[in-house]
């Protein structure tokens, strides 16, 4: 009865190894970097869950092992603040979006801690994952998928992403000599500097940790394995050479038929614009979390043009840290800080005692245990230099491994320990955050414009126009609360607050069009056009206003040319067009009238 039962749990886990390998495969697609793949990848692993739950063959806290702790807790306070950061959004759809996203690491973290006891389960996921990642590399040496500057980026779409994915399964699992040098030479081939940088410093890391925990081994394992060490001696030196051929072969390799990316992976030189820009990226990531200070903030990056000293444009500020600080806040980073020392601790406790091995199979322990963690550790330290878990293909990976050998290290003292009532709230708990996934999920792939009720707030604003100028200026308004990043409908609410003679609060609106667009030219040409419109109509009814207006057209000239001023050595260094960024003849040209208009302003109607 005993052994029936423990084959039936065994079983159970091999099939949980073998979904997360599959959920797994289907992430490597863009990385689910993209909305619409993060919609259509959290609906399915809700909806596993759900049906699973309803046939009984799915339970999130049942063992002692599987006990609800301090990850549970990180993961479920990125949950919170995420939502918490809609409160206070640059775009509110990020702010549900980051929810989806740690929400569905919280599930892979559950799923992957359902098979951290069974070794055999943990077995089959990382052979999986190898063929996973031989899959990845396979497809983006194929010639018609598209490659970024040469370099591979494969099904990612980029390169960095792709190195991280590669290098990770590299450090984690590859007993196979063919596949290694494969992934090594693909590694190589997406020319990423950080991955392969990071990759090395890791596995050297890694084999000191070895050699240091397994350098005294007992007399009588010792003994044993020096009658076997002369029979196998050829074969080692054969298999050895045989590799190293075949590496130097690789390498000749991608010198040959992959240039650009061996060139971009030799430009190591600390002056390289790539480093620059990511310090830029920094103080920019810490000058918008000040100026939200410290709070929650949905899609807080992407304010990054309102501060920027010179034009540059990315998605991510390529750093863990600062997307955590902007998107979930100060709390944010004081949970994942905290987290992050406990969890070092105890791995400094476990890995600081040099405890005496005695047979193969703790050997076999002890190398899977330093496998794994310099892989989560190669991920972290990439995370915080470039490709970060909005891949959540990564972050998919970190906590599925995570989460594969929590039993392996001992947490700090459980919150809460496992016993039916408690087991019984939590996985009510993990049930309905899975509801709540799915019928969200669900509803915006079935209804894409929920994500995105800006436009319909624009086009019932610019249709009730001059009927309702009230009505209109209100659900602009709305719109821009919904996504501040709009550039369009803001020009659209200062052209008519400026033409319903608002004049201070259409001025106002104007302003906040060129502090989004602060370095172009086009966005001047506009907001200097407008004002010169509206000082016009102005002029004869009321003259102080039309010249303050003018005063206004005359500086534009001015506040351009002071953008350059104030530009260090290093903005002009990484913008090298800064000479042209000067006022064009048109606005020349009307702020001359506007100093004229000034000098010639009629008196007021009486």
């Amino acid at each position: 009865m005993i052994e029936s039962t423990l084959h039936q749990v065994s079983r159970a886990r091999s099939k949980t190894a073998d979904l997360l390998a599959l959920f797994l495969a289907l992430s490597v697609i863009h990385g689910l970097y993209f909305p619409q793949e993060l919609m259509i990848f959290g609906f399915a692993l809700s909806s596993y869950v759900l049906l699973s739950h309803l046939n009984h063959k799915f339970v999130f806290i049942a063992e002692k092992n599987s006990a609800f702790g301090l990850t549970d807790f990180l993961l479920l306070g990125m949950i919170l603040f995420s939502v918490l950061g809609v409160i206070h959004p640059v775009r509110v759809k990020d702010g549900l979006l980051e929810a989806l996203r740690w929400g569905i690491f919280w599930f892979i973290y559950r799923l992957g801690v359902q098979i951290s006891s069974d070794e055999l389960a943990k077995k089959l996921l990382a052979q999986r994952v190898e063929w996973v990642a031989i899959v990845v590399a396979i497809l983006g040496w194929v010639p018609w998928v598209s490659k970024v500057a040469g370099r591979l980026s494969s099904v990612f779409g980029y390169p960095n992403a792709t190195a991280a994915f590669l290098g990770a399964v590299l450090l984690v699992y590859s007993r196979r000599k063919p596949a290694q040098i494969f992934l090594g030479i693909s590694l190589l081939g997406t020319g990423s500097r950080a991955g392969v940088g990071l990759f090395l410093a890791v596995l050297t890391g890694q084999q000191l940790l070895l050699w240091i925990r397994t350098s005294h081994k007992p007399f009588s394992l010792a003994l044993n394995q020096r009658f076997h060490v002369k029979k196998k001696l050829l074969g080692v030196y054969l298999g050895r050479l045989w590799v190293i051929s075949l590496g130097i072969a690789g390498m000749v390799f991608i010198v040959f038929f992959n240039r650009t990316a061996w060139e971009n992976l030799m430009s190591w030189g600390l002056t390289s614009t790539s480093w620059q820009e990511r310090l830029v990226y920094y103080k920019d990531g810490l000058s918008l979390a000040w100026n939200a200070k410290g709070l929650p903030q949905a899609g807080g990056w992407l304010a990054f043009p309102t501060i920027q000293r010179f034009p540059y444009w990315t998605a991510d500020p390529h750093s863990s840290l600062i997307n955590v600080l902007l998107n979930q806040g100060a709390p944010g980073i004081i949970c994942a800080v905290i987290w992050g020392v406990f969890t070092l601790i105890q791995i400094l406790k476990t890995w600081g005692n040099r405890v005496l091995w005695k047979s193969e199979v703790e050997l076999k322990e002890i190398k899977a245990q330093a496998r794994a963690w310099s892989a989560l550790a190669f991920l972290v330290l990439h995370s915080l230099v470039d490709a970060d878990f909005s891949f959540s293909s990564l972050g998919f990976l970190f906590w599925m491994i995570f989460g594969s050998i929590r039993k392996r290290v001992k947490h700090p003292r459980y919150l809460f320990m496992t016993n039916t009532l408690v087991s019984d709230i939590w996985n009510r708990g993990m049930l309905l955050l899975s509801l709540i996934m799915c019928l969200f999920c669900g509803s915006v792939l079935l209804n894409p414009t929920l994500l995105e009720r800006e436009r319909s707030w624009n086009t019932k604003a610019v249709e009730l126009g001059e009927k309702d100028p009230g009505r209109s200026i209100e659900l602009w308004n709305t719109s821009l609360s919904w996504d501040q990043t709009q550039i369009r409908p803001r020009r659209e609410q200062a052209e008519f607050l400026l033409r319903w003679g608002k004049t201070e609060i259409g001025l106002k609106a104007v302003e906040e069009v060129l502090s989004w667009q602060p370095l172009d030219l086009a966005a001047y040409e506009w907001a200097q056009s407008v004002v010169w419109e509206a000082a016009e109509v102005q002029r004869r009814t009321h003259p102080e206003t039309a010249n303050s207006l003018y005063h206004w057209v005359e500086d534009v000239p001015r506040r351009i040319e002071g953008r350059v001023v104030i530009l260090s050595s290093t903005d002009r260094l990484l913008w090298q067009g800064y000479r042209d960024f000067k006022p064009s003849q048109h606005i020349r040209l009307l702020a001359e009238y506007a100093r004229q208009r000034q000098l010639t302003q009629p008196l007021a109607k009486t």
